[in-house]
């Protein structure tokens, strides 16, 4: 049975703190404001999806919780409904990558901007992946 590919599952969702802390000490990074990603590939062989992704926003930029959850909610969105084509562009090259994506501006943007900034985001990456 195929899975559709517009969806997030808890399993792409990234939660490995060994990953996580190797993302931050060794990887690059992509940038299209208001989003910047962190990410590195990993060897084929672990036991992860195509793609892992960690979603933050900063506490001290949105003091509010229910700001920064409506901000991640974006995020998520913008990323299932883009993650089909870059999936499928990651598998080509047969690798595996772990990101982190955080936001970096003072104010929420909406979720049609956040999707299109999303797709500029995974192109950046995409690049930055094929020439290493």
């Amino acid at each position: 049975m195929e899975q559709h590919p517009n969806k997030f599952p808890l399993r792409e969702h990234l939660k490995s703190k060994s990953i996580i802390e190797k993302l931050y000490t060794e990887g690059a990074s992509a940038t299209a404001f208001p989003l910047r990603a962190v990410f590195i590939t990993l060897p084929r062989e672990q036991q992860l999806p195509t793609a892992s992704i960690l979603i933050s926003v900063a506490k001290k930029r949105f003091r509010h919780a229910v700001d920064r959850n409506l901000i991640k909610r974006r995020i998520r969105e913008a990323y299932r409904l883009n993650k089909a084509p870059f999936i499928k562009e990651i598998e080509t090259d047969g690798k595996k990558i772990a990101i982190a994506i955080l936001y970096i501006d003072n104010k929420p943007g909406s979720t049609d901007y956040l999707k299109h900034k999303m797709q500029k985001l995974l192109n950046n990456i995409l690049e930055k992946v094929q020439k290493v």
